[in-house]
């Protein structure tokens, strides 16, 4: 069996666009981020429970994307999800967002295991599990 993949449907807001009604670059960070949450959650892992029990949370380290298409307001955008790498504190989440069958961004997303006090932690395997699946082997 394959990774998981998550496919968290969005609908572009007014208030996520530019003065041409294009969504303005930045906000792709946050379909990204609230396509993680879900992916997780999908597979079995409570984010927000982790995070509370443990004072730890995934901050991004590192992005990189690529803008093919624009989205605009009010297009209904597909972001999928998966997991494309990791060590033991870091791992890399690859999104593409879709608008229909076609892709229009790519990103990968790259968030560490952190406590927030800031040092780094392994990442929990209850994560691993949930983002690789059939894959996961401690």
């Amino acid at each position: 069996m394959a990774r998981p993949e998550g496919a968290h449907r969005v609908r572009v807001g007014y208030v996520d666009t530019d003065a041409a009604r294009v969504v303005h670059h930045s906000t792709y960070l946050r379909y990204h981020e609230a396509a993680r949450i879900e992916f997780l959650r999908e597979n079995g892992f409570d984010y927000g429970r982790w995070e509370a029990e443990t004072n730890t949370g995934l901050p991004v380290v590192e992005v990189q994307m690529r803008y093919l298409r624009p989205a605009r307001f009010d297009d209904v955008l597909t972001v999928t999800t998966r997991v494309e790498s990791h060590r033991s504190a870091w791992v890399w989440f690859a999104h593409d967002i879709l608008r229909g069958e076609e892709r229009i961004h790519h990103a990968r997303v790259r968030c560490a295991a952190v406590t927030f006090d800031g040092a780094v932690r392994r990442l929990p395997e209850a994560l691993l599990r949930a983002a690789l699946g059939d894959e996961y082997a401690p």
